[in-house]
């Protein structure tokens, strides 16, 4: 199977369209999505999704953004969870300039693809692309996600997440980001 990581650059507005289908399709549609603020998203911060391929078909992606700093407090103080009610002004551009907040947002691999490495390809690219951005000068302070699943919670704390809180399912955590970027 040839598989082609394609990062948020490179990706057109049906593309990213796909990448909302995959999200109901796995999540049904009892989420909250409103797929315009997706959208806003996707094209404020363009760098934010990383998503794998086989011959044009979608296999899974994984979000993240660079919140402001109010959002990270939001998460660890107010335990708010931030999934699609993450409003366009809360992200911005990675800064050389400030510290940079980096929420893990969504991670999903289509079912007939699961278990066939696809999450760890999409995970290194990840990591690959926030560790050159730290070296660059955009320093990476904070990465934060959420588990809602048993699996998410083991694979998140696998990469050094620390729980913060847990609640109604929800666990906010912080990822070691020494560990996440391979700097130590």
């Amino acid at each position: 199977m040839n598989i082609e990581i394609m990062y948020g650059r490179s990706l057109s507005v049906d593309a990213f369209n796909s990448i909302l289908e995959l999200d109901l399709k796995v999540f049904g549609k009892n989420i909250l999505t409103n797929e315009g603020m997706a959208l806003k998203r996707f094209l404020k911060f363009k760098d934010s999704i990383i998503a794998a391929y086989s011959d044009n078909t979608l296999m899974g992606f994984i979000c993240f953004f660079n919140v402001n700093h109010v959002v990270y407090q939001r998460a660890i103080f107010e335990q708010e969870y931030i999934d699609d009610n993450l409003c366009e002004r809360d992200i911005k551009s990675l800064s050389k300039w400030e510290g940079n907040h980096i929420l893990l947002f969504d991670f999903v691999i289509d079912e007939p693809f699961r278990n066939q490495g696809i999450s760890t390809l999409i995970l290194d690219a990840i990591r690959d692309f926030l560790q050159q951005k730290n070296e660059l000068g955009y320093n990476i302070e904070k990465i934060f996600g959420y588990a809602i699943t048993p699996k998410g919670l083991k694979l998140l704390s696998s990469f050094g997440g620390r729980e913060i809180w847990t609640r109604d399912g929800i666990t906010l955590l912080e990822i070691n980001k020494e560990s996440f970027l391979r700097l130590s």
